[in-house]
């Protein structure tokens, strides 16, 4: 596996880095699938074949999507309020087939595969949000 990086937009001091890597595993056409969860990237998914060019140090820059994974990415933030229901949001975040990846106690990343609906993973954070105990925001979406 090899690192793949992201150039990202900042505004308003967010996301709080100007570049993100993710995980990449490289194919026999010197192109990379994504294996992990991006954090603020809107570029790619888990799992899409990615394209890049090489940075001045020789690191692997994302060009472009090659082949899309059809997975949509969403960004969870939970507030103090919202931490006894961390486990169980994202439990049943995984019993509909998403998968996560948490950068820290209340930050998290989620992948929603293709085949599984957009609006029921949207659904399962709509008390949190309406509760005020977590915010969410789209990565890329593709559903």
């Amino acid at each position: 596996m090899e690192k793949v990086f992201f150039n990202l937009i900042v505004e308003d001091d967010y996301p709080p880095v100007s570049s993100e890597s993710v995980w990449g595993e490289k194919t026999a056409s010197d192109t990379f699938i994504v294996k992990n969860i991006p954090f603020y990237s809107r570029d790619a998914c888990l799992h899409d074949e990615v394209a890049v060019i090489a940075g001045a140090d020789g690191e692997h820059l994302f060009d472009k999507v090659v082949t899309s994974s059809g997975n949509s990415t969403i960004r969870i933030i939970y507030f103090a309020e919202g931490v006894p229901y961390i486990s169980p949001v994202l439990d049943s975040l995984v019993n509909i087939g998403c998968k996560w990846e948490g950068m820290s106690e209340k930050f998290f990343s989620i992948n929603i595969p293709a085949e599984v609906s957009f609006d029921e993973a949207i659904d399962l954070l709509a008390e949190g949000k309406a509760k005020d105990w977590l915010d969410f925001e789209y990565g890329l979406v593709r559903q």
